[in-house]
């Protein structure tokens, strides 16, 4: 498959969609409804707001979750939705999970933050799929 093939095949909006469906999910994950409270547990999170660079780490997530979700768009687009959804799944559990939690096990991260971490993307992942599989 050439580039060219590669980015002919990808449907634009529904990955702008899912990119901005990727930080409400981010929020409501991240929220102290669901694994908020564990994740800022779990990272030691005290940093204070004004010291954050918002603008690079929303900006830098958008660009990181628009090229992920523009792969798998190209690989699962109209596929179906099941299939779709299961493609979703498959490759957050088989690449994003694993790659994650071998990252985790040198940081000496624990599991607990790898499930929540991991967890969003096999969600998002698989809602994504189901989404790109229907488009």
């Amino acid at each position: 498959m050439q580039f060219s093939d590669f980015l002919s095949a990808v449907h634009w909006l529904p990955v702008i969609i899912m990119t901005v469906v990727s930080f409400a999910l981010g929020a409501f994950w991240h929220s102290p409804v669901m694994f908020g409270k564990l994740w800022k547990k779990e990272n030691n999170y005290n940093t204070p707001k004004e010291e954050l660079n918002m603008p690079l780490i929303f900006g830098g997530t958008a660009v990181m979750h628009f090229v992920a979700l523009t792969g798998l768009n190209a690989v699962i687009s109209g596929s179906g939705a099941l299939e779709g959804m299961l493609a979703g799944f498959l490759i957050a559990v088989v690449w994003v999970f694993t790659t994650l939690g071998g990252t985790y096990l040198f940081a000496n991260r624990s599991v607990n933050l790898l499930l929540v971490d991991a967890g969003m993307y096999v969600v998002l992942f698989s809602l994504a799929g189901l989404v790109f599989g229907l488009w």
